[in-house]
């Protein structure tokens, strides 16, 4: 059985969309059909795998699938590429937002128009990158997906934001609809004291659990020590419209990508 995952946190500028783009290559590295559903209003995993024409398109787009007046098929607006498909963003997904605030059942669109139709019969995993705010599409997302792995940055107004997120937005959802929390994710890491600080807070938090093996303190001792560490190819393989595999297939950080993948395979940190 499949699973649908959102990488999510409700703060801009943690990799929260280079994380979810190499997440779904990950995947697909692993041997499975793989969809990324980007539905970031910046469109940034779009124009990340090399499609950032699409975020401008004529219909049919994304816009199209998400509405509540005769909606297209999700397939219609699918694009293959190598690896992986996608589903683009669009520049009206603010538009969007307002529909799923405004409609009796906008939450469910996500699930009822993306997920539910794809997920099983046509891939094995789908991999959304969330808008980086509360709000009514990032509700959708979660509600869509119903399993969520939180990129942070190991500094205060990261992990601030992931604590805002859990108690407004996560916790919610949870007694609705269930939300399953698969894994929190210390990421472009540098190796300073505040971040070996951040994560032994994280470890004897009630979030110690969700640390994958390799965000650990005691990676401390090894190189290249805890977390996705910062690396330049991750930036320099978004502009050129690639994964990190496909940029530099030598990078120290797919290992880790590839852990990650295991844990959304299993279901867990814990199962993994």
């Amino acid at each position: 059985m499949g699973r649908a995952v959102s990488v999510s946190l409700q703060k801009g500028g943690v990799g929260k969309t280079t994380l979810a783009i190499n997440l779904a290559d990950a995947l697909s590295a692993r041997g499975h059909d793989v969809l990324l559903a980007d539905l970031d209003q910046q469109g940034n995993a779009t124009e990340g795998v090399g499609l950032k024409d699409l975020y401008k398109k004529d219909s049919p787009h994304i816009g199209d699938v998400l509405t509540d007046s005769d909606p297209v098929d999700v397939s219609e607006v699918i694009h293959e590429r190598d690896g992986f498909d996608v589903l683009p963003a669009h520049v009206n997904l603010d538009e969007v937002e307002d529909k799923v605030r405004n409609s009796t059942f906008g939450m469910l669109w996500v699930r009822r128009r993306i997920v539910e139709p794809l997920l099983d019969d046509t891939y094995d995993y789908i991999v959304v990158d969330s808008p980086p705010s509360l709000g009514p599409l990032s509700d959708a997302a979660l509600v869509g997906a119903r399993h969520v792995i939180v990129p942070l940055l190991m500094s205060e107004p990261s992990v601030s934001g992931f604590e805002r997120m859990w108690e407004q937005q996560i916790r919610p959802i949870r007694e609705e609809v269930g939300v399953d929390l698969l894994a929190i994710v210390p990421n472009d890491l540098s190796g300073n004291n505040e971040e070996k600080r951040i994560i032994a807070d994280l470890e004897d938090s009630p979030f110690a659990q969700y640390l994958p093996s390799f965000a650990r303190s005691d990676e401390f001792e090894h190189s290249p020590g805890p977390g996705i560490r910062h690396r330049i190819a991750f930036s320099r393989a978004w502009r050129e419209g690639k994964t990190l595999r496909e940029y530099d297939s030598d990078n120290d950080m797919l290992g880790r990508l590839d852990e990650l993948a295991r844990i959304v395979e299993d279901g867990g940190v814990a199962d993994a």
